[in-house]
């Protein structure tokens, strides 16, 4: 769901994105109507310093949502890195008014990301103040990731399809619709089954600026990081609320500790030998970030007015 990418088009761009925004509400039942508090869609404002881990990844004409995962090292969409992030605001509820503002010093997306793992990894200038998240071990994800089991959804995304802005970070529960990502169309194959998973519909999802952002699922030790917020599903006439692709986070730390060089490693389930488990053995090689379908792809996809695989980032 390159479900956050908040786009500074021209005018011609913006009188073509609002025209395909008002096909895809005047065909989408599932959008809740004006009147009602929504956030991800479907949600409420996140209360002051609940998710400190929780960030705005700030790019030149688009805004992501990201997750701390070490004090200097932020988790997000491998799409989110085709933005070009200089920045990245911590420890706030309102981007637009409060946080840490925190240069990025590089960036980059798992290899070939559009066909496999749709993550990036944000090295920041400093460190944040926010206290990083844990990522869930395999062994407690397998546990966690039944379908109709309830999962939080947190990000700086719009509160619907064709809203204009939102900087204010909000949050929502979704059920998980499907736990391993085999079969619909929407899922990557080449990870298939278990690097993916789904999750939300009915009103309640992620949306355009909630791409790279977490899902949590909760633990004994308070909630940990599950999957990260990738895509749309490809439903017609759907552009946000009926239901969204999330990668699931422990399949790439192997891949996020050799690029970084720190240990994130997640602390072993009882009874189990180690954290990882079932943990992606194919580190990939280097990426510098940028992949070749970068913004211009995804502008074409919303001139069209044409989502197969929607990615959710906010213009």
């Amino acid at each position: 769901m390159q479900r956050g990418i908040e786009l500074a088009a021209s005018a011609g761009d913006m009188l073509l994105h609002l025209a395909w925004m008002t096909s895809m509400l005047s065909s989408n039942p599932v959008t809740p109507p004006p009147d009602k508090p929504s956030t991800v869609v479907g949600g409420t404002v996140a209360p002051e310093g609940k998710w400190r881990d929780v960030v705005a990844v700030i790019g030149a004409d688009a805004t992501c949502t990201g997750t701390l995962i070490a004090p200097d090292i932020v988790l997000t969409a491998g799409h989110c890195i085709d933005i070009e992030p200089y920045e990245v605001r911590t420890d706030t509820i309102d981007y637009a008014s409060g946080g840490d503002r925190i240069p990025v010093k590089w960036a980059r997306a798992y290899p070939n990301w559009e066909d496999k793992y749709d993550i990036g990894v944000i090295m920041l200038d400093h460190v944040a103040l926010g206290r990083a998240r844990k990522i869930a071990p395999a062994c407690a994800a397998r546990e966690a990731l039944v379908q109709g089991a309830m999962v939080h959804l947190v990000g700086f995304g719009l509160t619907a399809p064709d809203a204009d802005s939102n900087t204010q970070l909000r949050e929502v529960d979704v059920p998980i619709m499907d736990p391993t990502c085999e079969d619909d169309a929407s899922c990557q194959s080449a990870i298939a089954p278990h690097g993916e998973f789904l999750a939300g519909g009915l009103g309640v999802d992620s949306c355009f600026g909630d791409s790279g952002g977490p899902v949590f699922m909760e633990t004994a030790e308070g909630p940990a990081l599950l999957g990260v917020v990738s895509r749309g599903l490809a439903i017609p006439g759907s552009a946000c609320g009926g239901g969204g692709v999330y990668v699931r986070a422990d399949k790439i730390v192997s891949w996020a500790q050799s690029i970084t060089g720190v240990d994130l490693k997640p602390a072993p389930c009882e009874g189990s030998a180690d954290g990882e488990g079932d943990d992606e053995e194919d580190l990939g090689g280097c990426s510098t970030g940028n992949s070749a379908s970068g913004i211009g792809g995804f502008l074409a996809v919303l001139g069209l007015g044409i989502f197969g695989r929607r990615r959710r980032a906010k213009a």
